[in-house]
């Protein structure tokens, strides 16, 4: 499974495995113009957008796998 994040409304794209692992980063040409510190932004925001998208992804298929388990803090 791959999970995209983007920083930049798609200037940057972080590409994840399932199990949070960085695959890839994609930039676009126009993130080049930004200056450094605004790269390093949107690629920190892309990385974020990821990781939540991950994280959230796992809840789900969890919550599906142990549906009408009971278990707690699940």
């Amino acid at each position: 499974m791959e999970i995209e994040g983007q920083g930049g409304g798609g200037l940057v794209t972080v590409v994840m495995s399932g199990n949070q692992e960085p695959r890839r980063v994609v930039i676009s040409p126009d993130a080049l113009n930004e200056g450094a510190e605004m790269l390093s932004d949107l690629v920190t925001a892309a990385m974020q957008d990821a990781y939540q998208k991950s994280t959230d992804t796992m809840r789900e298929r969890m919550e599906t796998l142990t549906g009408g388990l009971n278990l707690p803090s699940l």
